[in-house]
Formats: C-alpha cells, structure tokens, sequence
C-alpha cells in the first residue's frame, strides 16, 4: 500500500517543482512531530495505568495469598473443632454408661441392704432362740458389713469417675466453643477478605479495559507514524535526486498420568486465548472451588507462592527436565522443597490471580518448551459448554 502511494506520490513530484516536494515533506515532517507528541503523551498516560495496575495487582497479591493463608487456617480449625465434638461425644457416651453403671450398682447395693436388713433380723432370732449359734451369726453379721462396704466403695469409684468424665466433657465442651468463635472469626475475616478481593478485581477489570482501550489506540497511532516515517523514507530516497542545499523417568508416564482435578476443560493447550494472539500452553480444567489438586507425579515443589496470571501457584520438578505447573489455586498445601507422591493433595482450586471462575489452570513442560498435555493423560475431559 505504501509502495503504490509513493507511486502516486513520485508521479506527482515529478510533475511539479522541487520546492512543492519539499514543502510536501516539510507539512508530513510536522504532522509526524504532532503525532510524535500524541503518541509520547499516551504513552505516558498508559505508563501511569499500567504503574496503577501493578500496585493493584500487588495487593490482589497480598490479600490471595492472606486469603490462602486464612483458608488454611480455617481448614485446621475445623478439623480440630470435629476432633474435639468427636471426643466430646465419646465422653458424653462414656458418661452415660457410666450412669447405666452407677444406678446398677446403687440398686444391687440397696437390694443387698435390704437383704441384710432382714437377715440381721431373721439372724438376731435365731439367736436369742439358740444362743449356741451366736458365733455363727456374728461371722455373717461381719460377713454382711464387709460386703456392704465393699459394695459402698464401688459405687463410690464409679461416682468418681463419673465426675471425671463430667469435668472432662465440660473442658472439651469449652474447647470446642473457643474453636468455634475461632472458626467464626476466621470466616468473618474470610468474608472482609473476599469484599476486598471483589473491589481489587473491579478496579483491576477497569485498569485493564483502559490500558487495552488506550493500547489500542496507541496501535493506531503507531501505524500511522510506520507509515509516515515509510513515507518519509521513500521521499528521501527521491529528493536525493533533487538536492536542497542543506525417580520412573516421567518420559515413561505418558498416556498412564491421572489429571491433577476432575473438572471441564475451559481453555485447551494451542487455542487462542480471547481472541488475542496468543494461544494457550497447557489446560484451564473448570472445577468446583474447594476441590483438592493431586500431583500428577512423584517430584519436588520447585515453586509455591503468587505469581502475576497464575495466582497461588504450585510447579513440581519432574526428571529429565520436566515440569508440571498448577495455577489459581485457593490454598497452597504444600512449600518449596517439599516432595510429593503421585496423587498427593498439593493445593486446593480457586480463582486466585484474576481467574473469573474457579479453574486450575495445568502445565507440562520440558524445560521451556510447553507440551500438549491430553496424551500424558490415560483420561479423557470434556470441553465447557
């Protein structure tokens, strides 16, 4: 296009004087600089954009991983706070067998005290009758009183313990009211958290659209300085003529790996990524928030931290150079340097890192190559409608 208007343009040059040319020149000269000028003030504008963005970014980075943090904590809280309702439970049951118990020995006590109370009557007859017999009443007599505080004892055991266990369920019962306003403090913070993140994400969203918005614009305005400055070229060349004066190698799993979460696939390796030019270099898998992210082979956690577009991310080392990554997760469950199992949990899916639904995002490479990932898989997932 520009070749055929420098035709058009030569043609007319040479029709006219070289005054007219360089008049020409001079006029494209001055709206080059003006476009210049435009172009170094929207650059400046985008600069400051871009300088806004990053400092959102850092904190949607800061509050994800506090958030990261904070779910973890509330994970423990729970598991604690069902350990200690367990135990609470197991002595409430222990509690009431050992009711059960107290009453059975109470009524095999006031059954035995009656017994003895007749006996000792029926006893005391017998020997005003027989005055022979009276050692041998005194022996059952003394029989009767040791039997009797035996039994006393007994039930004073069981009544020990029972109290034990009414101390004991009492302090697990204060334990598990502290985990639980623990608990409820922990989701309140996870609720301001989650509000924070909303209006981070709103004012990254409107960041994003003004830089794209004014990126765009910069483009045009770059084209039309490319072409001025072709011009401009090709009008030098020709007023030359017309001078002015002046472990398992990881190689051997492909088709046997089980995919790191179960889920629709929302993003495929090699597709475009919103309509952009650029292309996808592994899997986005839709997936239930919460949902647990197993390690698709043995390796070490080589990263686990934030990272800009990924979010909470996790990469496990693999031999011969391979690498899995695994991206906008909730929670990060493992550290660096940490070694994992095949099918360990090693994260839990969210949508950390501006992710607009929960998804994991899922990478292999081999250095820094990115490999199609579906023929690792002996699984097959189906797209997202």
């Amino acid at each position: 296009m520009i070749r055929l208007l420098f035709i058009a343009l030569l043609a007319g040059l040479l029709a006219s004087a070289p005054l007219s040319v360089e008049a020409n020149n001079g006029d494209k000269q001055r709206e080059l600089e003006q476009v210049r000028k435009r172009i170094g003030k929207l650059r400046n504008v985008i600069d400051a954009d871009v300088q806004k963005r990053d400092r959102v970014m850092a904190r949607l980075r800061d509050i994800e991983r506090l958030r990261g943090s904070v779910r973890s904590n509330l994970a423990r809280l729970r598991t604690e706070r069902e350990s200690s309702e367990a135990r609470h439970a197991a002595l409430l049951e222990e509690q009431a067998e050992r009711q059960r118990e107290l009453e059975a020995e109470r009524d095999d006590l006031a059954a035995q005290l009656k017994t003895a109370y007749i006996n000792g009557r029926q006893e005391r007859l017998r020997m005003l009758l027989n005055l022979n017999d009276a050692a041998a009443v005194g022996r059952h007599s003394i029989y009767y009183r040791y039997f009797v505080a035996a039994r006393l004892q007994q039930v004073q055991r069981v009544e020990g313990h029972l109290r034990e266990l009414e101390r004991l369920g009492q302090a697990v019962a204060a334990e598990g009211a502290h985990l639980r306003t623990l608990e409820t403090k922990r989701e309140e913070e996870l609720a301001s958290l989650e509000n924070a993140l909303g209006e981070r994400r709103r004012l990254l969203a409107e960041l994003e659209q003004q830089i794209s918005d004014r990126g765009d614009q910069l483009d045009r305005l770059q084209r039309e300085e490319q072409a001025l400055v072709s011009l401009l070229e090709e009008l030098e060349r020709v007023l030359a003529d017309f001078p002015v004066e002046s472990q398992q190698p990881f190689a051997s799993l492909k088709g046997q790996l089980s995919w790191p979460v179960q889920g629709r696939i929302r993003g495929n390796f090699g597709q475009l990524r919103g309509g952009k030019d650029m292309r996808w270099n592994g899997v986005l898998i839709e997936a239930e928030r919460g949902a647990y992210v197993r390690a698709v082979a043995h390796g070490r956690v080589a990263y686990a931290d934030w990272l800009p577009g990924l979010g909470l991310l996790t990469v496990l080392e693999h031999d011969g150079g391979y690498l899995s990554l695994y991206g906008h997760n909730e929670r990060l469950d493992k550290a660096a340097g940490d070694w994992v199992d095949a099918g360990e949990i090693i994260a839990t899916v969210g949508d950390s890192g501006g992710q607009p639904v929960p998804a994991l995002y899922f990478e292999i490479r081999r250095g820094r190559q990115p490999q199609d990932p579906h023929p690792w898989f002996r699984s097959k997932l189906t797209p997202a409608r």
